[in-house]
Order: C-alpha cells, then sequence, then structure tokens
C-alpha cells in the first residue's frame, strides 16, 4: 500500500525537514504551504494522514483545513504539529478529532514514531472495514443490534426472525470475524469496533 501523506506547514524551511524525514522513511509527501493548496492537493492526491501546523499565519488554520478535508475524506487522519499548547487553542483542534499532536520543537524520532503508529492504525480500520463489507445485510443488522448490546431473543423480535436463526447469524458472522467460538467474543468486539 502506498502510505500517502499530505503536509501542511506555512514555515518552508520546517516543511523541507519534515518532507525529508518522511520520504526517507518511505512515505508518498504532498507538501503544502497554506489552507487554499492544501484543500486541492487533498481532492487530488487523497491522502490518508494529514499533518498540519495550526498556526498558518493569517486567515485559515490547520483546523479549518482538517475539517474541510475529512468532509472530502471521511477516513483521513490528522496530526497537528504545533508551538501552541493553549487551553482554547487545544479545545479548538480536539473538535476536528485528531489522531495526534506533535509539540515544537520536535525530533526526528518523535515524527517517524507517531506517523508510524498513525498507518498502524489506519491499517487495523481498513481490516476491520474489509472485515464488516464480508458481511451481509441482516449480519450487518444484527452485528449493529449485538454491538447496543441486545440479547438474541431480543434481537429475534426486532427483526421478526426466529431465535435460531438469529444464532445461526451470529456463528456466520464469528467465522467472518475471525473470533475465537467463546461466549462473548463477538459481544466484545461489536462494542470495541463496531459503530466507531
Amino acid at each position: 500500500m502506498e502510505k500517502r501523506i499530505l503536509l501542511l506547514e506555512d514555515e518552508i524551511i520546517v516543511s523541507l525537514d519534515l518532507q525529508e524525514i518522511l520520504e526517507a522513511a518511505g512515505y508518498l509527501v504532498t507538501v503544502t504551504h497554506n489552507f487554499q493548496d492544501a484543500i486541492e492537493a487533498a481532492k487530488k492526491q487523497k491522502p490518508h494522514l494529514a499533518i498540519c501546523d495550526i498556526n498558518l499565519g493569517n486567515g485559515s488554520t490547520g483546523i479549518d483545513f482538517a475539517l474541510e478535508a475529512k468532509l472530502l475524506l471521511p477516513k483521513l487522519e490528522v496530526i497537528y504539529v504545533t508551538a501552541f499548547s493553549d487551553h482554547k487553542m487545544v479545545e479548538m483542534a480536539d473538535a476536528s478529532n485528531p489522531f495526534n499532536y506533535i509539540v515544537k520543537p520536535w525530533n526526528e524520532e518523535q515524527i517517524k514514531v507517531t506517523v508510524n503508529m498513525a498507518f498502524m492504525f489506519l491499517m487495523e480500520k481498513m481490516k476491520k472495514d474489509t472485515l464488516i463489507q464480508s458481511l451481509s445485510m441482516s449480519e450487518y443488522k444484527i452485528l449493529d443490534l449485538i454491538a447496543k448490546q441486545k440479547k438474541s431473543k431480543e434481537i429475534a423480535d426486532l427483526l421478526f426472525i426466529a431465535e435460531k436463526t438469529v444464532r445461526n447469524h451470529r456463528y456466520n458472522i464469528i467465522k467472518k470475524l475471525h473470533l475465537p467460538n467463546d461466549n462473548n467474543s463477538l459481544l466484545k468486539w461489536a462494542i470495541t469496533h463496531f459503530n466507531k
């Protein structure tokens, strides 16, 4: 898998440093220096990860970019690079649900570890999405109700099917998701992974 990163940083020296570190680690990096260029690049490149400086001088911020970019690319993860740690700024940034923050001055190891963690998380999410896509519509509905902690009898009543049918579906879902066949494995998986 090609690991695509969009870098939004208004300081050219900083962006060159980050680009060099990330490309040496095997990532495909697109560098932008302002909000508008970053949005255009996001549309074209469809990055998996965006690394944004929060403060971009005048006008739009990295937070504005993250909020807009996530509308275009709902699976995009964002890491903020910032010299700021004031409460209001962090609160605003948190609204965009970032993967992580890197506080300036950063070091090379910190960048590599944070980006590597983000891609491990993304790979896990993609694997989960693929597993969920293998489910039939009935299995998907049942998994949704299991995640809401409904028992087999309740699920049967809600979906107007026999309880035995629900049990058969549960068995098939466990097989498709490669879960151990113990009592609570499906419930635990559904609560942890489903509808997140």
